[in-house]
């Protein structure tokens, strides 16, 4: 594995920690007295899904193999998919902090990581054109 591979890694692991903290401070926490407490973890998923949306953009465009881009944008969908488990639970526990509206955009991102894993799987079983298929144009 390249560095930035290694940093890719811990980027990741990172991020989902940030989904873990919020999980645990969720169960913790007094939802009346702490939110915002809880809020400041809920910031944290939201630059999270963000950010790794972001760099997951980077690196596709930057694949020459579809099905590449397509595990990186697979990857993108886990994490929002991890995010929206969490905040589906408290999104009610917690309206006022932000949480509601960080699902919809979590979902919003989720929706677009998956069209994106969508088109370049596709892009990735279809078969190059065949030299010599069609005669040159003069």
């Amino acid at each position: 594995m390249n560095d930035v591979s290694d940093s890719l890694d811990y980027v990741s692991a990172v991020n989902r920690s940030q989904i873990a903290e919020m999980k645990k401070a969720g169960a913790e926490l007094n939802p009346v007295a702490d939110h915002a407490r809880f809020g400041k973890h809920v910031g944290n998923v939201q630059a999270a899904v963000i950010h790794t949306y972001q760099l997951t953009a980077w690196r596709a465009i930057r694949k020459s193999d579809p099905k590449e881009a397509a595990l990186l944008w697979k990857e993108m969908a886990d994490l929002c998919d991890e995010a929206l488990i969490v905040l589906n639970e408290f999104k009610a526990v917690y309206p006022n902090c932000g949480t509601p509206e960080l699902y919809d955009l979590a979902l919003d991102y989720r929706n677009e990581a998956q069209k994106r894993y969508f088109q370049n799987l596709e892009d990735s079983e279809c078969p190059t054109m065949p030299v010599g298929l069609f005669p040159q144009m003069t």
